[in-house]
């Protein structure tokens, strides 16, 4: 990459959004704006005023498609913050930056909130083809406890779309990355670091317990809060002054008595409490292929880390965690626990080891270079890669029909129908069209076969005549 300033455009939700999409953002762009020109599509509920000084913004809705910078990265995660995200990712084309690889949740929730089961329908068709009505059914009893409805969801990520929508994508973990890999062609992926803010200054807390068990981030039900309790419980025979701290929001407020929660914290508080912890367990299970930015923020301070043998977890260097089985996260942990509590000498090079790996993943250079390599992957999309001209791309699937067209659901595929007279406008950058289409009459002036075939016509209006039918349109 030259020396020459970079226009990129990053879609994200921004603070006060409570999601850690927002607070990796605004790293992301405060480390890399001394070489990028940035313009940020932002989401609603997003604050404009967190970003650095200088850069140009606007709400997502805003974006058009004729100023968009080829470099164009859109941060998706399992939130509904993000689901405007991946709807313009769906419309633009671009770079997908996956903070984990189960999208499901959040689709789900936002096409039903917003009353668009169809669209939903057709996003678990386009993953899941002709088992997508028993996905659907799978999921529709109401009285499923909330673990077990996590996990039916994590059994179908329902990524698909973003998948086909971006021509690349870039991870947090290698893990994630290797999953992605068979999606897309060679060198479309990459992984790169999670960054870590900078520490504040920092008050030392009391520790509440004389042996400080803790886990650290926002609760959800693939953390295995209960497995936790039930760990800690068992280790209370051993330690019985011990006692566990749930560092983040979202913890149940009816807790056994040794349980401490301290609710959302600022940067301040967070970083102080977990240096009250002598212990930190992250065992969740199903993965979803996300990294633990609270687990990278505990291993940075030195505390020895007790983690599930599971997804991303496993690329985790070994001498700086210790792994348990996820088919016996109760036992693992107490065995863990005592093991390094017998060998002194194995838990200081493990926190030792923890934090090294936590500041190497984390630090600004680590991230000024990785998103140097992020922004030449997203500046040019391969030329050979069908995704690449997603962006310049319509089809009845998912567009809404133009003036003049209807939308034929009864056709395979989905198309659009036309009768009389029927005109279409490309955008003003394009030249031409390429388009699958059948029917009796004219697509200026070329006859229409009674078969789909692909029709080439050049300029920037198309005039359709007579009745006909069109699966998609590819612009020039």
């Amino acid at each position: 990459m030259s020396d020459e300033r970079i226009d990129a455009l990053l879609v994200t939700p921004l603070p006060p959004i409570q999601s850690g999409l927002a607070t990796y953002a605004l790293r992301v762009l405060e480390n890399t704006s001394d070489f990028v020109d940035w313009t940020v599509a932002y989401t609603d509920g997003s604050d404009p005023l967190s970003l650095p000084a200088g850069i140009r913004s606007m709400p997502v809705e805003e974006l058009e498609e004729d100023r968009l910078p080829d470099a164009r990265i859109f941060q998706i995660g399992n939130s509904p913050d993000c689901f405007p995200v991946v709807q313009a990712l769906y419309r633009y084309g671009g770079t997908a930056l996956f903070h984990e690889l189960v999208l499901h949740h959040m689709l789900r929730y936002s096409y039903l909130d917003s009353n668009r089961m169809e669209d939903y329908r057709r996003e678990l068709v386009f993953c899941y083809g002709p088992v997508a009505e028993s996905v659907e059914k799978d999921l529709a009893d109401g009285n499923i406890p909330l673990n077990e409805y996590d996990r039916k969801l994590k059994r179908y990520p329902l990524t698909g779309r973003a998948l086909h929508a971006s021509h690349s994508a870039v991870c947090l973990n290698s893990y994630a990355a290797s999953i992605l890999k068979r999606s897309y062609p060679e060198g479309r992926v990459i992984s790169i670091g999670h960054p870590l803010s900078p520490l504040p200054q920092m008050d030392i807390l009391a520790k509440p317990f004389s042996l400080c068990f803790g886990m650290v981030g926002t609760n959800h039900p693939g953390r295995n809060l209960e497995c936790l309790i039930e760990a800690v419980a068992l280790l209370r025979d051993d330690f019985p002054d011990a006692g566990l701290i749930l560092i983040g929001g979202n913890y149940p407020e009816s807790l056994p008595e040794w349980v401490r929660r301290t609710g959302r914290l600022d940067e301040k508080e967070y970083q102080g409490w977990i240096r009250t912890l002598d212990y930190v367990f992250d065992v969740r299970h199903p993965a979803c292929g996300e990294t633990s930015g609270s687990l990278l923020e505990a291993m940075r301070a030195g505390i020895p880390s007790i983690v599930t043998a599971s997804g991303t977890f496993i690329n985790l260097p070994s001498d700086a965690v210790i792994r348990v089985p996820v088919d016996n996260i109760v036992q693992g942990i107490r065995s863990a626990v005592i093991l390094l509590e017998a060998r002194p000498e194995l838990r200081n090079s493990l926190s030792n080891k923890a934090a090294s790996y936590a500041e190497d993943t984390g630090c600004e250079e680590r991230l000024a270079g990785d998103w140097k390599r992020v922004l030449s992957l997203a500046g040019k999309p391969p030329e050979d890669d069908y995704r690449a001209i997603a962006g310049n791309s319509i089809s009845p699937a998912w567009h809404e029909s133009p003036a003049g067209f209807k939308r034929d659901l009864d056709t395979l595929p989905v198309t659009w129908t036309f009768s009389g007279t029927a005109e279409m406008e490309a955008p003003l950058d394009a030249s031409g069209a390429t388009l699958t289409a059948w029917g009796e009459g004219t697509v200026n002036g070329c006859a229409l076969s009674s078969e789909p075939s692909i029709i080439t016509v050049t300029g920037r209006e198309i005039h359709f005549c007579g009745r006909g039918w069109i699966s998609n349109v590819i612009w020039k």
